[in-house]
């Protein structure tokens, strides 16, 4: 017996909302190279030599594209191939590290099409479709499901990386920088990382992340944020501490992760370190902490009063 038209496979209605999505999406997604200087030796110095593959997308018409911080770190040439074949230079609008994410420009940018954000991170269970460049293989689909929300990571260029998306949409190298999209074909996401170790797992920097930075990572005078490169929490001190040092406050700070190549790690601070205060305001908890370092600008100096084997130690950050 024929089967009406109407009454579509459930395999069918999959297949229609991801090739849906990647029609929607695709056109804006962008392929990224990179070059670095050569460092091998005097002769070859001026010499650039290939970096890395990664992906991007374009979400403004004047030629402005997302992708990730670590896609282009320590780039001395960026070139983005669009989807319709055209290769153009790019140049570092902005970028922010502690969320893995960048703006390049292109210059060329007629008829670009543009990405939309979605206004709502996605829900667990919900699928979503992964557009990039995997391997440099250039506009790959895979499509899957929302895993968990809230993941932490490790970021490849230094501090954790928080409220990440985790999913088992099939992510490889070259994605990262690329779209996470729903249904729609909206953006819910920016392809981050991928766990080598296992297999069907990456995580995506969700679309909240992206609009709290967007707006000053897309404007190339925009005061950079200032960061330590700690992750930490509240803790209780206990009565004992507290009489011993004298001190005017029952919550402090410790230290649970230092980011290297960061003003907390060049400065010495360590994981369990506990901090009492910045700049001589006591800080009970890491969003006063968060408040101090963001009075400064990059280039200032930060100091920290600490507790590390029982002692009282002080110490002078330039963020």
């Amino acid at each position: 017996m024929g089967t009406s038209s109407n009454n579509k496979s459930p395999l069918d209605a999959y297949s229609e909302v991801v090739v849906n999505a990647a029609k929607i999406a695709g056109p804006s997604v962008v392929r990224i190279e990179t070059e670095i200087a050569n460092t091998g030796g005097l002769l070859y110095s001026r010499t650039p030599v290939a970096a890395g593959l990664g992906s991007g997308f374009i979400f403004q018409s004047d030629g402005l594209i997302l992708t990730n911080a670590h896609v282009i770190q320590r780039a001395t040439r960026i070139l983005v191939t669009l989807y319709d074949g055209r290769t153009v230079e790019a140049s570092l609008v902005n970028k922010e590290e502690s969320e893995d994410l960048a703006v390049l420009r292109i210059k060329d940018n007629g008829g670009l099409k543009i990405a939309e954000f979605s206004s709502e991170t996605p829900l667990i269970g919900q699928l979503v479709v992964a557009i990039g460049n995997p391997l440099g293989l250039g506009w790959s689909v895979t499509a899957g499901v929302v895993s968990a929300i809230g993941r932490t990571i490790e970021s490849q260029i230094g501090s954790p990386l928080r409220n990440l998306i985790q999913t088992q949409t099939p992510i490889n190298p070259g994605n990262s920088g690329g779209p996470l999209v729903n249904g729609e074909g909206k953006v819910v996401g920016v392809t981050t990382a991928i766990v080598q170790q296992a297999q069907g797992i990456g995580f995506a920097i969700p679309v909240d992340n992206i609009l709290a930075v967007l707006t000053n990572l897309a404007d190339s005078k925009a005061k950079r944020k200032v960061s330590m490169g700690v992750s930490a929490l509240s803790i209780q001190l206990p009565e004992d501490f507290i009489r011993a040092f004298h001190l005017r406050q029952s919550f402090a700070v410790a230290i649970i992760d230092v980011a290297p190549n960061y003003p907390a790690s060049s400065a010495g601070l360590k994981s369990h370190d506990i901090i009492l205060a910045a700049d001589n305001t006591i800080v009970q908890e890491p969003r006063e902490l968060a408040a101090v370092v963001q009075r400064h600008s990059i280039g200032d100096q930060l100091h920290i009063t600490f507790i590390r084997d029982e002692k009282i130690r002080q110490v002078t950050l330039i963020l």
